[in-house]
């Protein structure tokens, strides 16, 4: 038995589903319960990283401010409503897209310094979807490569 045999797999996709896409239709189906667990673990983690700051400092504080608050609770909602399966996939693309928050932070970091927000953050933007649609392609390619 290899490593490779414990990579996990993407979730298949159904016949005619896209890979990546917006569906406004299921909007209408969050129950208001649903909204107030993720925005009660919002809530919760946003005042945790500010007793953080109080007791240890902003540094301390704003690290914590980085943990994407709504996660445990999407990821218990998910996993509730559509089975650990669905829970896992998500988290992938969390991951994806954290790790990708990285060079964000890189040219936010050096452009808040040398230039205006107006121009900084939005340069910050598109580093970080650039950065999670390469990691994706990746991936994805190296899925398909181990699968072949």
């Amino acid at each position: 038995m290899s490593l490779l045999d414990h990579i996990p797999r993407p979730a298949p996709s159904r016949p005619g589903e896209p890979l990546a896409g917006v569906d406004l239709s299921k909007l209408s189906k969050i129950r208001p319960k649903d909204l107030a667990v993720r925005f009660g673990f919002g809530a919760a983690i946003s005042l945790v990283a500010g007793l953080i700051s109080l007791a240890f400092g902003a540094t301390a504080g704003g690290m914590f401010l980085a943990f994407p608050a709504i996660l445990p609770a999407s990821l218990t909602l998910i996993e509730k409503k559509e089975g650990t399966e669905a829970a896992i996939h998500d988290l992938d693309g969390t991951v994806l897209g954290a790790a990708a928050l990285g060079p964000f932070a890189l040219v936010a970091g050096v452009g808040l310094r040398n230039a205006s927000a107006a121009l900084a953050l939005p340069a910050a933007l598109a580093t970080w979807l650039g950065a999670s649609l390469i990691a994706y392609v990746l991936v994805r390619k190296v899925f398909e490569h181990i699968s072949a």
